[in-house]
């Protein structure tokens, strides 16, 4: 009954917390046109088939475990807070593993004007976020559609940030993308949610707690040694 109780007020309230953040990140962004756009896009291209019904769908087709499906999304200004941190300069690329709809990638590629990378299983993710690419007349960005137990160092090689939102990922999952992440040369840094990625290649160099879609979670930064 208590585990009942839990799940009930946490679906009675999180519409509220997101409308919350939704108009915290409208405060931010409001005067920006690429912002708008964005938005319109995705909300077009997910109305009458949102992320949840996409998984639903194609999950049970994909070669992983449903529960590395687990659909859950950072806001913008969340991510500006995240890589904030970092101080992103022209010489950097973002890849985001397991991107989902794509809008870090977008976004990172709009507000911080570096080059970003999606990779995601998920065919209907990838080919909506290339759509969206092509009608706002985006360069610079890539959509990958591959397993993350498969990447290959062709694919992920130019990067040196990545964005690991793994927090419900399978160990199984974390330890075949550690054995791509382990080709990445010193330096590159990689930022995890809930814990620190499972692998002495990377130190933590610093934690920060930020707001999600989901509540407030703890961001690991990390360093490839």
């Amino acid at each position: 009954m208590q585990q009942f109780l839990k799940l009930l007020w946490i679906g009675i309230t999180n519409p509220f917390y997101n409308l919350g953040l939704g108009l915290w990140e409208l405060s931010h962004f409001w005067r920006c046109g690429w912002w708008w756009r964005l938005r319109a896009l995705l909300s077009l291209f997910y109305f009458a088939d949102g992320p949840f019904a996409v998984i639903k769908r194609e999950g049970a087709r994909a070669p992983v475990s449903l529960q590395n499906l687990v659909y859950g999304e950072t806001p913008c200004l969340t991510m500006q807070r995240i890589l904030a941190e970092l101080r992103p300069s022209s010489t950097d690329r973002f890849v985001d593993l397991g991107c989902g709809r794509g809008l870090s990638v977008f976004f990172v590629r709009l507000y911080y004007r570096i080059p970003a990378t999606g990779i995601e299983i998920v065919p209907t993710f990838v080919r909506r976020a290339q759509k969206v690419a092509r009608i706002l007349g985006l360069s610079g960005v890539e959509f990958i559609r591959e397993n993350l137990s498969w990447v290959t160092e062709e694919q992920i090689g130019r990067g040196t940030i990545f964005y690991l939102a793994g927090t419900t990922f399978e160990d199984e999952l974390l330890d075949k993308i550690g054995l791509r992440l382990i080709m990445l040369p010193p330096g590159v840094r990689l930022i995890t949610l809930s814990e620190a990625f499972p692998s002495d290649q990377f130190r933590v160099v610093k934690v920060r707690s930020y707001y999600f879609s989901w509540g407030k979670t703890d961001v690991y930064y990390q360093e490839k040694i």
